[in-house]
Order: C-alpha cells, then sequence, then structure tokens
C-alpha cells in the first residue's frame, strides 16, 4: 500500500531544491486557469435582447397552401351515433355465449401465463 505522507514528503523536498521550477510551475498553472476563465466568459450564451435582434422575421409573399391528404371515399363515414344498448337482432347476430370447454381452455391458458410471471416465487 502507498504510504501518501512518504510521497508529499518527497514532493515537498522536490518542490523546495528546485526554486525556479516551482516559480514556472506555478505561473503556468495561474496562467492556465486565468486563460479558461477568459475562455468561458466568451463562450457563454448571448443575452436574449441579442438574440431577439438576430432572429429573422417571416415574410409571406405568397398565401399559404394545405398539404394535400389521403381524399375520404363517397360513402364514407367518419363519425356516427352509436346506440346506448344492442336490440335483440344484434345480440343474435353478434353475441355467442361460451361454452363449458372454451371457459376451461381460457382459465387454464390464463393459469399458464400467472405461473410464467409468478415463477417459482413464494
Amino acid at each position: 500500500m502507498i504510504d501518501f505522507s512518504d510521497v508529499v514528503s518527497e514532493i515537498q523536498d522536490y518542490l523546495s531544491q528546485n526554486k525556479k521550477r516551482t516559480l514556472v510551475l506555478c505561473t503556468l498553472l495561474i496562467f492556465m486557469t486565468v486563460s479558461a476563465i477568459v475562455i468561458l466568459s466568451r463562450s457563454m450564451p448571448t443575452s436574449v435582447k441579442e438574440k431577439k435582434k438576430t432572429q429573422r422575421s417571416l415574410v409571406l409573399d405568397e398565401s399559404l397552401v394545405p398539404p394535400k391528404g389521403p381524399e375520404v371515399p363517397d360513402g364514407y363515414i367518419t363519425a356516427r351515433r352509436t346506440a346506448d344498448k344492442w336490440n335483440a337482432e344484434e345480440i343474435n347476430k353478434w353475441f355467442t355465449e361460451p361454452d363449458k370447454a372454451e371457459l376451461d381452455n381460457l382459465a387454464s391458458s390464463n393459469d399458464r401465463i400467472i405461473e410464467d410471471i409468478i415463477g417459482a416465487a413464494p
């Protein structure tokens, strides 16, 4: 394991023995810090007022033309009112009661899905 106190003491000894290098290193670090601050301050976004000045406004020289869309064929109903309840004729036409075998098949299918989801959970 690295003993950091030894490393720190070696760095301190090196810097105290090489005063010119230490001075150059400190000057370089200060210069880099000041340069970074100046660059970051210059690259900050401009104010909102300056952005508004540079925005272009839309000038219409011709009327707007809507894009062509799909045509609705004649006789096609896009909306309709439905009755709240089915009448007896619609019930006989569209609704069939499931028999016992179909209900058992649906129940076993649901049980398999539940087993897959739960797995070996207690």
